[in-house]
């Protein structure tokens, strides 16, 4: 485990930046924004190896949170669930990213917190249907008590404050590889805008061209953010 005295945030985003680049410039597809986006995380992971949390399979308590994750993140998860789920689940889970586009995009933490919109890419037992592929975002947050997870997120009115334990260097860390990617995609001409997690999933699914056009460096439509 490393410890917060041998991190050093520049040089670590410069170096992650750096690698980006060198990945993506020269005509990026699928596969390679993919590995970059892979890379950034098992970088970022690298600090954080052996670090203690409290956090578990089936633990969907802050999964209910918003997520805005990267473009090439979003269509990184789209096209893995191209590859693992057969046609009919696929289909179902798409009704599930439209409802909650519909219901929860533009709802606060507090309000999806109160009205149990979980994540719609949770399985039936409340596990992260993504877990190889999911976003930064989720990796950078982890609890050091499950215990004050469940009293948190417990939807109910209050005007305490809803505290967790968690690990602020993990979220650092990951943090900086957030932006790291953000600015190497940005250097090498691609579209660096964030967007809400299952709205972005859901338009790579519903729309394959999209990734073609992020691929050619095109702007995605302004309407996914309306």
């Amino acid at each position: 485990m490393k410890s917060i005295e041998s991190w050093h945030e520049e040089q670590f985003q410069s170096e992650m930046t750096s690698g980006v680049v060198e990945a993506l410039g020269k005509g990026p597809d699928a596969a390679t924004v993919a590995r970059a986006v892979a890379d950034c995380a098992d970088a970022a992971e690298g600090f954080c190896v052996d670090r203690p949390f409290a956090c578990a399979a089936g633990c969907p308590h802050c999964c209910v949170l918003n997520v805005a994750v990267l473009l090439p993140e979003a269509m990184t998860i789209a096209l893995w669930l191209r590859q693992k789920l057969p046609g009919a689940e696929l289909a179902e889970l798409q009704k599930r990213l439209a409802t909650h586009r519909s219901w929860a995009r533009w709802m606060d933490d507090e309000e999806r917190i109160l009205k149990r919109m979980s994540c719609p890419l949770l399985d039936a037992h409340g596990g992260c249907s993504v877990h190889p592929v999911r976003p930064l975002a989720c990796r950078a947050i982890t609890s050091l008590d499950s215990q004050s997870c469940s009293e948190a997120f417990f939807p109910v009115v209050t005007d305490e404050d809803r505290l967790v334990p968690a690990d602020l260097f993990r979220k650092a860390v990951f943090d900086t590889a957030f932006t790291a990617l953000a600015s190497g995609l940005r250097l090498v001409g691609l579209d660096d805008r964030s967007i809400e997690l299952g709205t972005g999933v859901l338009a790579f699914l519903e729309h394959p061209e999209l990734t073609e056009r992020f691929l050619a460096g095109a702007k995605l439509p302004q309407a996914l953010w309306q």
